[in-house]
Order: structure tokens, then C-alpha cells, then sequence
């Protein structure tokens, strides 16, 4: 490999720790203990990443990654935080940030590994490009057959854990992908969608399922990549935003509310988009208790 990636944050000790991963990875990595030390890094070398904490003094990770492309937009960025990131979807929809990374104990090292090679590969569709085990598909031609095919995956779980979590989540995303990604239903007119909708073989909905020794895993992806990385971050940020009366403003919206509750779910919820071509949910489902954590935000749009 010969990707550089500029690796910035105020903890020597984590420094230390991820650098070494990144390098023995292959990549060519520098460090930097502020934004400030950052920028002046950037203006001597070309690096592929930047990789930025976001809480540090001086310089903030979101004011690093803003000014980092403006002078350099060729340069990918990525944010890594120990805090919750629902606390910075605000940041990360006015900025435009599609991935952070969170600091999990233990530290879930093949998460980063993965992260940043979609970045900087664009290599993302595919549940296969995320579990270890066998993959099993199936193509959903009909509304009718959704119901089948969500038994079907939730079956072949081997955990009580997954297969109640991804039945919670499996419907809603397979319909909105039908409705909204396939059919360009409008999502928030949903009580007009026709109860039974025939797909042309261009609309199918492909279906991937498996398990590995960490994890279990769905993708969804439909055929338009008509979702993007902006409304996404949109119905996050306005499902944990509160009003005055302390409630939650996205509380009675009839579209968007979907994507939240199956973020809230599942450990891990990954949007792949490339525009006008194909839109991809992957969701993974960690063993219990094997990653503690905050869950990170994975919207990868090309």
C-alpha cells in the first residue's frame, strides 16, 4: 500500500497505539497532537486520510476536517471520538461528516481496519466486505415474499439476541428499500404506497445474510441510489434533537423515523450509496458483550 494517512489527536498513548495497527496495515502513517500541527503537516505532503480526533484543545476535530477541505479537498477525512456521536450529528450534518469512528473497550481494532479501507478504496458493497463467515442471498421480486425471507434470515441466526433485534429492524428497512429506494415512493406519503408491489428486474431488492465468530450480519441493497448521505444524517439529527417541551422533534414525522430506531438497534448500521446506481443498508450485530461502546456513524456516498 502506499496511502498516507495523517492521524491526529491530543493522547500520545493512543497515537502510539493506532499508528503502529496503521502501519503494520501497510499504510504510511504520521502523527500530529493538534489541528494546528495538522494543517502545517498538510501543507507538506500530500496525505490520502486524515483521521482526527474530535475533542482536543485548541482546533476542534469538525473545524479540522472543514478547513482540511478547503485547502486540501482531495484529502478524505474521518472523526474518532470516545463520546456518544449522537451528540455530534448536529456537527456532523452542517459539516457534511459521514464517518466516526468510536473508542469501544476493548478497542475494536478490525472496525478501523475496515473503515478506513472503504474510504480510501471505495471498495464498500458487499456483506462480504464486512464478515469473516458464509454468505447466503436471496432477491425480492415481490412485497409478497418479504415476510419469507425475513423468517428465513432470522432462522439461520444462531442467537435468541440477533434474531430479536433483526426481526425488530428487517421489515422496516426491506419496505423502505421496495417503497422508497426501488419504486421512489415518496416517504412521506406513505399511507398512498400500494400494499402489493411487483418488482422489475431492475427494482429486486438483494438480501445477504451470515454469521462469523463475532458477529452476524444483513445487507439490503436496492438498484437506484436514490438515498443520500445528507438526508440520512438529516432524520438522525432530528430523531435526537429535543423541543422545548423536551420531546424529541422528529417524534410524530412519518418518514425517517425508520433509519433512527434501526441505528438504535443494531450495533453496527452502514449506508453505502453511489448515486444513481445502488443503495446498500449492512447491518452487523456483535456476540454480547464483545465491544462496549458507543455505536459509530458509517455513511459511506460516492
Amino acid at each position: 500500500m502506499n496511502e498516507k494517512i495523517l492521524l491526529v489527536d491530543d493522547e500520545i498513548d493512543f497515537l502510539d497505539v493506532l499508528s503502529e495497527f496503521l502501519m503494520d496495515e501497510g499504510y504510511h502513517v504520521s502523527c500530529a497532537r493538534d489541528g494546528n500541527e495538522a494543517l502545517d503537516k498538510l501543507s507538506k505532503e500530500k496525505f490520502d486520510l486524515l483521521l482526527s480526533d474530535i475533542n482536543m484543545p485548541g482546533m476542534k476535530g469538525f473545524e479540522l476536517i472543514k478547513e482540511s477541505g478547503r485547502l486540501y479537498p482531495a484529502t478524505k477525512t474521518a472523526l474518532i471520538t470516545a463520546y456518544d456521536v449522537r451528540d455530534y450529528l448536529y456537527m456532523a450534518k452542517h459539516y457534511g461528516i459521514g464517518n466516526i469512528i468510536t473508542k469501544t473497550t476493548p478497542f475494536n481494532f478490525e472496525e478501523v481496519r475496515l473503515l478506513v479501507k472503504n474510504i480510501l478504496t471505495e471498495d464498500v458493497f458487499g456483506l462480504d466486505r464486512y464478515m469473516h463467515g458464509e454468505i447466503h442471498s436471496a432477491k425480492i421480486r415481490s412485497t409478497n415474499e418479504i415476510e419469507g425471507i425475513i423468517q428465513k434470515i432470522v432462522a439461520d441466526m444462531p442467537d435468541t439476541r440477533h434474531k430479536r433485534k433483526f426481526r425488530q429492524v428487517l421489515n422496516e428497512i426491506i419496505i423502505n428499500a421496495v417503497y422508497y429506494g426501488a419504486r421512489q415512493e415518496r416517504g412521506d406519503r406513505k399511507e398512498l404506497w400500494p400494499q402489493v408491489v411487483e418488482l422489475t428486474p431492475s427494482e429486486e431488492i438483494l438480501i445477504q445474510w451470515g454469521t462469523d465468530e463475532e458477529k452476524t450480519g444483513v445487507a439490503v441493497r436496492d438498484q437506484k441510489g436514490i438515498l443520500t448521505k445528507e438526508e440520512v444524517l438529516y432524520w438522525l439529527e432530528r430523531n435526537t434533537t429535543k423541543g422545548d417541551n423536551g420531546v424529541s422533534i422528529g417524534l410524530l414525522d412519518e418518514h425517517g423515523k425508520g433509519l433512527f430506531i434501526s441505528r438504535e438497534t443494531i450495533d453496527r448500521f452502514i449506508m453505502n450509496v453511489k448515486k444513481g446506481s445502488k443503495t446498500e443498508i449492512v447491518m452487523l450485530n456483535y456476540n454480547e458483550g464483545l465491544y462496549d461502546g458507543y455505536r459509530p456513524l458509517w455513511i459511506h456516498e460516492f
